[in-house]
């Protein structure tokens, strides 16, 4: 079994520095003005809504996400008819694995701090 760090992974994902993690929004104003009403509002006042849990899948998230392919998936991800593709956001290394069927959905979802070693089959 091979062990590789973290941060040699992490060294070569430059497109992934460079994309930093966006500030968090912070709640506005309950009242807006006349130029706003009846169009926005409070969101943390509202009933929280039961939302169905939606599929992602390869072709949205390679459109979408900044990433770099790995050529096998770690130990922990690894099975037959995966592939993974490895993220750098907000300190930590986060691994997706996707079914090679079908519409290639989203299958499991790994998150590593830095410094961390990631254990690969081989």
């Amino acid at each position: 079994m091979r062990q590789l760090p973290s941060f040699a992974l992490a060294a070569g994902l430059a497109t992934c520095l460079a994309a930093g993690a966006a500030p968090a929004s912070v709640p506005g104003e309950v009242e807006t003005g006349p130029q706003t009403a009846g169009v926005s509002g409070a969101i943390h006042h509202e009933t929280p809504r039961v939302r169905p849990m939606a599929v992602l899948t390869y072709e949205v998230f390679e459109a979408t996400v900044d990433h770099a392919d790995l050529p096998e998936c770690p130990v922990v991800l690894a099975k037959e008819g995966r592939f993974c593709r490895l993220v750098l956001r907000n300190d930590a290394l986060h691994v997706f694995a996707f079914s090679e069927d079908g519409d290639q959905p989203l299958q499991a979802l790994i998150e590593y701090p830095l410094g961390t070693t990631i254990r690969f089959p081989g």
